[in-house]
């Protein structure tokens, strides 16, 4: 017995001293590899290839010899005849994707028959290649790349397409291709809607200054909560088999407290029901909270705003002002040396 303990000691110090060299090898191996320079070849590859594809089979023929400079006119400024109908036609091809995903989603498309399964994976297939290639397109003609891709519309250009991609691999993740619908916030950029952008702006503004508040305010009503969900727990769980722990507890609390009441938890003991009465009060103030402090900094950021704007236009008529005087003495001038 002794014999084969000592036996089975060597083979495992032996197979120990074999894994350990085989990592020590790995280990140089991958750390003689420069990841960037590998990087950067699988992506110029992938861009060569895209980069062929686009102007030798897929752009029509007329669009093959363009400048970067006119394929940037095109793409990115919505204020040139051919730069709008290029981003009209790109809202419309979003449209009509987001109208696929959401007819792909219908039990009996989903699991209809393998024909129709087959139609409906080529068709968003093809939408998603389309935008990819889009996506490059601006990459490719854009002044400064990286300036584009780490910008609000590179991002969303992004995410928009990457879903399709990752659902490769998480089969799940293809319904997020809906992400593209963020794309058509470029609807008030090529209509010239200022107006609306202005208001968003104020908007974003308001909710910026007040999200310190929101969330001091949020970390108080999930520290009610869960304390509420503590009390009803100690007073319902020999009863009331719904709320058996105290996740279960706060999640009646939460439930109550946003007075959504979906009614699967509910107290049975009168002390429980009267606290309940006391939560669902509490929730409608809870709701008003919030609601006035975005309100009251939406008003601040719109009062910010006309004092501006009075600003400029005191500086605006001071500059008419001194440019009118400069005028009327350089009028004067030539009057006053022939005299």
């Amino acid at each position: 017995m002794m014999k084969i303990l000592h036996f089975l000691k060597r083979c495992l110090r032996a197979l120990g001293i074999m894994l350990s060299d085989a990592f020590r090898a790995l280990y140089g191996l991958l750390s003689s590899i420069d990841y960037r320079e590998w990087a950067k070849k699988i992506l110029t590859s992938i861009g060569n290839g895209m980069h062929w594809m686009l102007f030798s089979l897929l752009l029509p023929k007329r669009f093959r010899n363009l400048t970067k400079q006119e394929m940037y006119n095109i793409i990115f400024k919505a204020d040139t005849p051919a730069g709008k109908k290029f981003d009209v036609w790109l809202l419309v091809l979003i449209a009509l994707n987001l109208i696929v995903l959401i007819v792909d989603s219908f039990p009996i498309v989903r699991d209809g028959s393998l024909a129709v399964r087959i139609i409906m994976g080529i068709v968003e297939w093809g939408f998603t290649l389309l935008f990819t290639f889009e996506f490059y397109l601006r990459i490719y003609c854009s002044k400064h790349p990286w300036n584009y891709l780490f910008s609000f519309y590179g991002v969303i250009d992004f995410i928009s397409i990457f879903p399709a991609y990752l659902s490769l691999f998480v089969p799940a993740t293809r319904s997020l291709s809906v992400l593209r619908m963020l794309r058509m916030l470029r609807v008030f950029r090529i209509f010239k809607m200022r107006r609306f952008l202005e208001e968003g702006y104020k908007l974003l503004n308001a909710l910026k200054r007040s999200a310190v508040k929101i969330v001091i305010f949020m970390m108080f009503v999930f520290i009610v909560a869960v304390i509420l969900g503590t009390v009803v727990y100690a007073i319902e769980y020999e009863k009331n088999p719904a709320i058996s722990s105290i996740p279960m507890g706060i999640y009646w609390a939460v439930v109550t407290l946003t007075t959504v009441g979906y009614g699967d938890i509910a107290p049975v003991t009168p002390l429980g029901q009267f606290i309940s009465m006391v939560v669902m009060v509490l929730g409608y103030s809870i709701i008003a909270v919030p609601t006035g402090i975005v309100a009251g900094e939406t008003i601040e950021e719109a009062r910010r705003d006309r004092e501006r704007r009075h600003q400029e236009e005191k500086a605006e008529k001071a500059a008419r002002v001194e440019r009118a005087v400069r005028e009327k003495q350089a009028d004067q001038e030539p009057t006053t040396k022939i005299e």
